[in-house]
């Protein structure tokens, strides 16, 4: 593999495997994706799939959405990072392409346990079921404290809004003195785009993390060093195969 920092600038494809965000948002978080990075990070958002992920019913539905992203993008990118806080689709989009795949729970999640013992997750109000098996999944679970529950749902979340800054510091004090968490970590994108990570840590007292810079980050620091998903892990997908699911 080529490294990017053999050719320029590492390219980041953030893809939104979903259709419910307005333009405009789209370009506020393209705009934050890219002062949070020396890489250049491009919102690439799918034309269908779900209005938005709060279930598992909608985690399944918009992979499709995903993996066409990638198919349509694959040549343009470095790598790639997941732009939904549920990871969908990820074994398979590592499977899909031969470029790092990066999913933003996973990361972050794996960045808290490096930060401290126990950690939270902050989740909204329909997903806390599917954030303890996603932890489980990666092989987290004697590491979480407890997953606690912002009463808001994505396409409600107001960026500006103080009652939603207020709603998760309340929660993550909760998190640190009653279930003995260390760190916390917002399960959504959409809290994540608030950006009030230091805000929150300092009244915490704890790391907050940041999903948003730490998937960036991690993308661009696989692709920096030539790094991808292992092939026996992640087999690739055969192009025979895929011929038929893109008929």
């Amino acid at each position: 593999m080529v490294r990017p920092s053999d050719q320029g600038v590492t390219e980041i494809a953030y893809l939104v495997p979903g259709r419910g965000l307005a333009a405009a948002e789209l370009d506020r978080r393209e705009g934050i994706a890219n002062e949070l990075t020396d890489a250049s990070v491009t919102v690439v958002d799918a034309d269908d799939g779900p209005l938005s992920i709060e279930s598992e019913v909608e985690h399944e539905w918009c992979v499709r959405s995903l993996l066409g992203l990638l198919r349509e993008t694959e040549d343009e990118y470095d790598a790639f990072v997941v732009g939904c806080f549920g990871d969908p689709g990820l074994a398979a989009a590592r499977e899909f392409v031969d470029k790092p795949v990066v999913g933003p729970a996973s990361a972050t999640f794996h960045t808290a346990a490096q930060l401290s013992d126990r950690f939270s997750c902050l989740t909204i109000r329909s997903t806390p079921a599917s954030k303890r098996r996603q932890i489980l999944a990666d092989g987290l679970g004697e590491r979480l404290a407890s997953v606690r529950v912002v009463e808001q749902g994505v396409l409600d979340v107001d960026h500006e809004s103080e009652e939603i800054v207020r709603k998760m510091v309340r929660e993550a004090e909760a998190a640190v003195e009653a279930d003995g968490a260390e760190s916390v970590v917002p399960g959504c994108m959409s809290l994540a785009f608030m950006q009030v990570h230091d805000r929150v840590a300092e009244e915490l007292g704890v790391p907050f993390l940041d999903p948003v810079r730490i998937s960036l980050g991690t993308a661009a620091m696989w692709a920096e060093q030539g790094l991808t998903q292992s092939r026996v892990t992640y087999p690739a997908f055969s192009a025979e195969r895929e011929a038929s699911l893109f008929e």
